[in-house]
């Protein structure tokens, strides 16, 4: 609960300015084989007026200490793609930077975030749904 109420107050502080904005409370099931990369939680937020958009999780908020700029892939009637880059430092200080795609559809409110470790191939996926808040 206390995690709920840090990532969606610190993306509403965050983004105060973008007022007329789709805003995504978003619960994923991720298993064993995300090893943490994609999270249970994520809000996201897209302004289609300005084009802006942010993402947070507990990952970005570890890392980046606040929501992170996300970049619109794909606008479209049926979906909406936002991706965006995490750097991430290990316990022996190797230093990865994660990138991120959350493919949102509007018609129910699925959801599908993966993350790839730059320069790599292997994936980790996971499902859930979103609500509009």
């Amino acid at each position: 609960m206390y995690l709920k109420q840090i990532v969606c107050a610190t993306i509403f502080l965050a983004t105060s300015s973008m007022s007329k904005a789709l805003t995504l409370d978003c619960s994923l099931k991720p298993n064993s084989n995300t090893l943490g990369y994609v999270t249970e939680r994520y809000v996201l937020q897209y302004n289609e007026a300005s084009g802006q958009a942010v993402a947070s999780d507990a990952l970005i908020l570890y890392f980046n200490k606040k929501p992170i700029a996300a970049k619109v892939s794909e606008d479209t009637p049926k979906k909406l793609v936002l991706t965006w880059a995490v750097q991430l430092t290990n316990s022996t200080g190797q230093i990865t930077k994660m990138l991120f795609r959350a493919s949102y559809f509007k018609a129910d409110g699925s959801v599908i975030v993966r993350a790839t470790p730059s320069g790599y191939a292997e994936e980790f996926e996971a499902r859930g749904r979103c609500k509009e808040v």
